[in-house]
């Protein structure tokens, strides 16, 4: 459907599967789209439906689309319309109207939702830098566990299918099991994952499996690993996965960095300035790096990198810079270290601002006041926990917080694992959050 919306001139805002009521409400409120499209069934959830209960409020909404069995009342079905091999009357072919051809979303600090506005050569050119990197070609057999909805699910998934003319074979939402059959019946010759998930495998010794066709293998790296180059992981070897392992290095939502396998001491130093892919300084620049010089906030530009709109938290400044939502570190030889921004959460693939899971859990009645905290996780990157004080003799139940977030249409993957009850929530004189003081009582 992405193909034929580009073809039809349409600009396509993807969304993540698991987001849910408030976080569709919030992009309908922002984007005012002529139609929702979805699947019926996806694993126990029905995004049809709920697309067309947040329609219902929203004026904006034409059109409510999907595919599958069983879809409620109120949806048309587009497996009926390519059947039947021609388009309802009321439905006009446009023309390219010069926009964006796709828009996903990211967060920062204070801002809940921030779209990012693509255009085609952006998302081939992530595409482009995968295929000469790694030297695919129409043989290949890509398995990629990312949603097609950020920039590792470009890199190494969407962009290079286009461009090798390479078979693509999509895995979402993530299942080890299910993963490693994928890898021995498959044929896949190239996917990335994880050092956790990349270690289970060279423990179980998939990768050494007569059935297993992998030729390349890559890493993609958290943000909480890039910031702990002493992190255990950051010292996998290779040879327990029997290849050499390439690094895919993600700058929050908005593009990334592939780096073939190299002889490097410390693989969590990042090159600052152009990237050169080729033998010699002379070979194609996809992305160029710097830190800011006040705030140490990183910034990107190149081909890789959406040019999106002037003005708004992801919008190129005069020098077609964009900022990433991370910042870094200098170091000798050319070189920086990524740093966490602590009101940045990034949590299996998705970016969430912490002030936005702290008024989340704040609403719930039984407490007098919440925040949310991290640790590190080597999967998912962050995982979230919630500081609560609740109010005197309020029951305190991480279920009944489940609930009511449910009830409120959030999507589960800000749900917090687990609650640590306080007298109070640590503040500054100027009542911000201190996280630190939090982290010190667990």
């Amino acid at each position: 459907m992405l193909l034929g919306a580009w073809r039809a001139g349409l600009t396509v805002a993807a969304v993540p599967m698991l987001w849910r009521s408030m976080e569709l409400a919030r992009v309908c409120d922002a984007l005012e789209p002529k139609a929702l499209l979805g699947v019926s069934h996806f694993a126990d959830d029905r995004p049809a439906e709920i697309l067309r209960d947040v329609a219902a409020t929203r004026l904006s909404v034409r059109f409510v689309l999907g595919f599958g069995r069983d879809l409620p009342d109120g949806v048309t079905s587009l497996d009926d319309v390519i059947a039947a091999g021609r388009l309802p009357r009321d439905v006009v072919r446009p023309r390219s109207h010069g926009g964006p051809s796709l828009i996903t979303f990211t967060a920062r600090a204070s801002v809940p939702l921030v779209p990012i506005f693509r255009q085609e050569d952006e998302i081939l050119a992530q595409g482009a830098m995968a295929v000469l990197s790694l030297g695919l070609d129409r043989s290949d057999v890509i398995l990629n566990a990312y949603p097609l909805t950020g920039p590792i699910g470009f890199a190494l998934g969407l962009a290079p299918w286009l461009i090798a003319g390479a078979t693509l074979v999509q895995h979402h939402p993530f299942d080890y099991g299910m993963f490693v059959q994928q890898i021995l019946t498959s044929d896949a010759s190239v996917t990335a994952l994880p050092s956790a998930i990349l270690t289970e495998l060279g423990v179980d010794r998939v990768l050494k499996d007569p059935q297993c066709k992998l030729r390349r293998v890559g890493r993609v790296w958290s943000p909480a690993e890039l910031a702990d180059p002493g992190a255990p992981l950051n010292h996998m070897a290779a040879e327990n996965l029997s290849r050499p392992v390439f690094d895919l290095y993600p700058f929050g939502d908005l593009a990334s960095l592939l780096l073939r396998p190299a002889p490097v001491a410390d693989r969590a130093a990042l090159p600052l300035g152009p990237v050169h892919f080729g033998e010699d300084k002379g070979g194609t620049v996809f992305v160029e790096t710097k830190l800011a010089d006040e705030t140490g906030d990183l910034l990107l530009r190149g081909p890789v990198v959406p040019q999106g709109r002037s003005n708004g938290p992801a919008a190129r400044d005069g020098e077609g810079f964009v900022a990433t939502g991370l910042r870094g570190q200098a170091e000798g030889g050319g070189h920086f270290r990524v740093k966490r921004d602590p009101e940045l959460i990034h949590h299996g693939g998705f970016t969430i601002a912490a002030s936005e899971l702290d008024g989340l859990y704040q609403a719930y009645p039984g407490f007098l006041d919440a925040a949310c905290f991290v640790l590190p996780d080597p999967i998912v990157g962050d995982r979230i926990f919630a500081a609560v004080a609740p109010s005197p003799n309020a029951p305190v139940s991480l279920e009944a917080l489940h609930r009511f977030l449910m009830e409120r249409g959030v999507s589960p993957y800000k749900f917090p694992d687990k609650l640590l009850v306080v007298r109070d929530i640590p503040r500054d004189t100027q009542s911000k959050i201190v996280r630190a003081d939090i982290l010190a009582q667990v």
